[in-house]
């Protein structure tokens, strides 16, 4: 991945994503951050359908799920909108928004903000166990073609540092529950990603700046709306 490109470093949005690019924007969001941490396992690696992450060659497949509440859309929104704002009055306008639908801003840079939810441990182990289950369903379909398959979960917002510390703790909890098993996940947030392979039962972390996710996001975006292509030389 060559992120560094003045294409890339400069480019800026007036715009949310539109919503149905969304999707696809989150699974070039994972594919980009795979590529980039691990560019000889995964630079064949392309966006299909069923799963979402394909390497024929290699015989690998990833699915992609979001670890967010039906509810948290509207926050997500607000909060893509909040950064095309440049008067005072519209910034505050949207930090209201927001933090009224139970979510709290942290400023990171200049008139940059990250969103975390408020609550409990107990709330995001709900809704991060439960974007587990509801791949877990598809996963006996993709076993005749790919022989090693694997989930992305895509966290939306910060996670709390107890949540952190646990997520390798919740994901063998579901897997727990029947026979049907991912061969390894991964876990990104906006600064770190962790693998948890489940055959072996080892996990590893790897953590990035903001300025490298930013410019990641905005890869992924650009490849969803057909500005770039995994031709271009961003994806190599």
């Amino acid at each position: 991945m060559n992120i560094y490109t003045d294409l890339i470093k400069n480019k800026q949005y007036s715009q949310p994503i539109q919503s149905e690019l969304l999707k696809h924007s989150q699974e070039y969001r994972v594919l980009a951050t795979l590529r980039y941490l691990f560019p000889e396992k995964y630079n064949k690696m392309t966006c299909g359908e069923s799963p979402d992450l394909q390497d024929s060659e290699k015989g690998i497949g990833i699915e992609v799920t979001v670890a967010a509440r039906e509810d948290d859309m509207k926050a997500t929104s607000d909060f893509s909108k909040l950064h095309q704002m440049s008067s005072n009055r519209d910034i505050e306008k949207y930090k209201s928004k927001i933090e009224s639908s139970g979510h709290t801003l942290i400023p990171i840079c200049g008139k940059k903000f990250a969103m975390c939810a408020t609550g409990t441990s107990h709330g995001e182990k709900h809704f991060f166990q439960n974007s587990i289950r509801k791949k877990k369903t598809k996963l006996q379909r993709y076993r005749n073609n790919f022989g090693l398959l694997g989930l992305a979960i895509v966290l939306p917002e910060i996670p709390t540092s107890e949540a952190e510390s646990c997520f390798v703790d919740w994901i063998c909890e579901v897997f727990q529950e029947d026979d049907i098993l991912f061969d390894f996940v991964y876990v990104l947030s906006h600064r770190f990603c962790i693998f948890y392979d489940l055959q072996a039962n080892r996990s590893s972390k790897w953590t990035f700046s903001s300025e490298e996710n930013r410019l990641l996001c905005a890869i992924a975006r650009m490849t969803a709306e057909g500005e770039l292509s995994l031709e271009d030389q961003e994806w190599q």
